[in-house]
């Protein structure tokens, strides 16, 4: 049969081993257990330990199953598989909770200056903010695994001591995740005491010259090749740059995976054909060389397992048997949560197996289906492996980062074959930088690649519609692994007209809400809860407007929850950053027409929001009005020109809506208090909502003045826990003596606003 010919073939199920079973039971045991022990960790109290009696009990009875019921026969290996995978789950995770729980113990009372840290790998970079995950040493026995913070980079391996503060992390997501991956505390570096490198390895050594020589904090393009070749992606995403990989949905190209350990023993492999080595010895020098790469970039997950499969597959044709991807993946998977049950949590680890599952399962099935519409052989085959890989890992990739590239298949197949390129020639003329003489011209071929996909990445990035935002609390993308499950079971021959019209209808579907959302929204006004800071949505029809931006990235998040895609006008009430720090997020996100402020207070407005293309400034005064689509906003301060440095200059917007029998009027104070808020109240009058000034601080309303605004609901947004105790208890107590009813972001999370023909309604998030 010819090439063609088998390009038209159905492709037959793929046959799952019973190593899935085992694999499965061991995951579910070991995240159920080690769950139990981060709330331990993090509410500093003992937990309910009731749900682990459920992995015993199962184990047993998927045993007495396989026993003696003779229907599930079939099914025996399985069954004793899952049993075995959950026991064994369960013992390695319960050991590493003991030894955290008394590694966290061990640090109590201990002060960051009376211990010592080993860098264990590369940072993380948020803000020129370094994060290290580090070994804290006390007395040359090392204590716990702890997150160390500080203001400088320091290399792996590293010794460092500083004066700082040792807490254990809050009960949040991020606390969570980071607990969940081996960190029981977390360190702030005051300052840095002494920094000794110690005596890297060789290969360690090797690393860091080639990164000195690379430079990758000097220009984007070096930043990619350090990424690519050496491991160390976290200077390129802290750029700009960083960013075109994720909207273009490539970050995974640089990222050390199987890919790439592909492309290098490709090419060890095509020195070692040149020698009179004999075929076992060449595998042998290709595992090892293979081996010392993915310890050289790093050691992370994805490029450990691909490591580990392609050792399976080599010992598997060494002793004559059929290799079987699937088995490899299982069995890799198995021994990393075994060796380390905290993997299990690690983002690269999860996305390279479900990649690289989706891969094996229906990457041939989607090429064939790909060729029934037409699609030639070649571009299917590159699709297909970035549809499945895209489709299967978004039940990882939504929840974090809240977008999907509607470009990634594009971007992939164009950008994918130049990165592959570019890591070929940096292989091997990279070293050569290590050379003193030959520094200038070793990095002069891999730089033109490397340009060459960044300027392909810039370009993609800038497409309209690259991406679109997805609320990371979606139900429907845990849909998709359903899908592909039942796919996997039903296994039907594609046809082309029917797999069209349900393309279609499927992106008709798509885009029923994007369309309704983006032009058809409700006349709504939402306080978004984005912390100790302020940020207000009020859309109408296909028109939005944003009062503040919060403190950071949370207010794209909450925007993105909330079906935002484009927003016309951005109000920014005064500059103190817990009301500007998230419109650069913002800008850089989403589609902004206008930027609004008081009058004069441009000219003291923050670098970071100024001389963006496309965005028309404006500056309001007294008695000027906004419409929003049937929303009116009319400034009721401040009286004069003012810098917008203070509480004293905030903006303070009265929001008027009338349309078709249903009326609201809600006042936004921004940080405005009393003294403020006294000189305008009589020409505002009575109100439905009062959005509370500074938070809801002690000084934002009284009685005086609510008996004159009247309103029905008063809103603080704040943040848990914060420092300044707001909302005071003097605002509440307030509200309520006046009859009102109060309510804020820290309870309530998001809180709309919605007129009705008797009033208006109000929903939580």
């Amino acid at each position: 049969m010819s090439a063609t010919e088998r390009e038209h073939v159905m492709p037959p199920r793929p046959l799952i081993p019973w190593t899935m079973a085992l694999c499965a039971g061991m995951c579910v045991s070991c995240a159920l257990v080690l769950s139990i022990a981060a709330d331990a960790l993090l509410r500093e109290q003992a937990t309910a330990v009731g749900p682990l009696w459920a992995i015993p009990v199962a184990a047993a009875v998927f045993v007495v199953l396989a026993h003696s019921c003779a229907r599930l026969a079939p099914l025996k290996r399985w069954l004793y598989a899952a049993s075995a995978g959950l026991v064994a789950g369960a013992v390695v995770s319960a050991w590493w909770a003991v030894g955290a729980l008394s590694a966290s113990k061990a640090l109590d009372g201990r002060a960051a200056s009376g211990l010592e840290f080993v860098v264990q790998g590369d940072p993380s970079i948020n803000d020129d903010v370094y994060s290290y995950t580090c070994e804290a040493r006390a007395d040359g026995k090392n204590l716990a695994t702890v997150r160390l913070s500080c203001d400088r980079e320091l290399k792996v391996g590293a010794h460092v001591r500083v004066i700082g503060r040792v807490s254990r992390f809050e009960n949040d997501a991020y606390g969570r995740s980071r607990v969940l991956r081996g960190e029981v505390r977390k360190v702030k570096a005051v300052r840095i005491l002494s920094v000794d490198e110690g005596s890297p390895g060789p290969l360690l050594r090797l690393r860091n010259g080639l990164l000195a020589s690379i430079a990758p904090a000097t220009d984007p393009a070096r930043a990619l090749i350090a990424g690519v070749v050496c491991g160390r992606s976290a200077r390129l995403r802290a750029q700009p740059a960083g960013d075109w990989f994720s909207v273009t949905g490539t970050a995974h190209l640089i990222a050390v995976s199987g890919s790439h350990l592909a492309i290098v023993g490709f090419v060890i492999e095509g020195v070692l054909q040149k020698t009179r080595c004999s075929r076992g010895l060449q595998r042998a020098i290709l595992a090892i060389t293979l081996v010392g790469y993915a310890a050289f970039t790093g050691a992370s997950p994805s490029a450990v397992r691909a490591c580990c499969m392609v050792f399976v597959t080599l010992v598997v044709n060494g002793a004559g048997r059929r290799r079987h991807g699937l088995s490899a993946l299982f069995v890799t998977m198995s021994i990393f949560v075994l060796l380390r049950p905290t993997v299990l949590f690690e983002m690269g680890f999860q996305l390279s197996c479900a990649s690289v599952l989706a891969i094996l399962c229906f990457c041939p099935y989607a090429t064939y289906a790909l060729g029934e519409l037409g699609v030639p052989s070649g571009v299917a085959s590159v699709l297909s492996v970035t549809l499945c890989s895209q489709l299967a890992t978004l039940p990882i990739t939504i929840p974090a980062f809240g977008t999907f590239s509607l470009i990634a298949p594009l971007a992939n197949a164009v950008i994918g074959p130049v990165v592959s390129a570019l890591l070929a020639v940096s292989i091997v003329l990279a070293p050569f930088s290590l050379v003193g003489p030959l520094r200038t011209w070793a990095l002069v071929v891999p730089m033109i690649a490397a340009r060459c996909a960044l300027f392909f990445e810039q370009l993609f990035a800038a497409v309209p519609g690259a991406y679109v935002s997805v609320p990371p609390d979606s139900m429907w993308i845990y849909l998709v692994p359903c899908f592909l499950a039942v796919l996997l079971v039903w296994w039907p021959r594609p046809r082309a007209r029917p797999m069209a019209v349900g393309l279609a209808c499927l992106m008709l579907l798509a885009a029923i809400p994007y369309v309704y959302w983006d032009r058809f929204a409700p006349p709504s006004v939402t306080v978004l809860d984005v912390g100790q800071a302020d940020a207000i949505l009020i859309r109408q029809g296909g028109a939005v407007a944003l009062v503040d931006c919060g403190l950071d990235e949370r207010v794209v998040a909450a925007l993105v929850r909330n079906n935002v895609h484009h927003i016309d006008a951005v109000f920014v009430t005064h500059w103190d950053e817990d009301h500007w720090g998230g419109l650069p997020a913002v800008l850089e996100q989403f589609s902004v027409g206008t930027i609004a402020v008081a009058a004069d207070a441009l000219e003291d407005a923050p670098a970071e929001v100024l001389n963006r293309p496309g965005v028309e400034y404006r500056q309001v005064r007294r008695g000027d009005t906004v419409d929003i689509g049937s929303f009116c906003a009319r400034v009721m301060w401040p009286f004069e020109s003012v810098d917008g440095e203070g509480n004293e200059d905030s903006l303070v917007l009265l929001l008027s809506y009338v349309q078709e029998g249903k009326g609201l009027r809600i006042l936004l104070t921004g940080d405005a208090e009393l003294d403020q808020e006294r000189e305008f109240v009589q020409e505002v009058g009575d109100i439905d909502v009062l959005k509370l000034g500074h938070h809801g601080s002690k000084v934002s309303v009284d009685g005086e003045l609510l008996d004159v605004l009247k309103p029905e609901l008063s809103l603080a947004s704040a943040g848990e826990g914060n420092r300044y105790g707001h909302p005071s208890d003097a605002c509440i107590d307030a509200v309520k003596e006046a009859g009102g009813v109060f309510a804020c972001t820290i309870e309530h999370g998001d809180i709309t606003v919605t007129p009705t023909a008797n009033g208006f309604v109000m929903r939580c998030q």
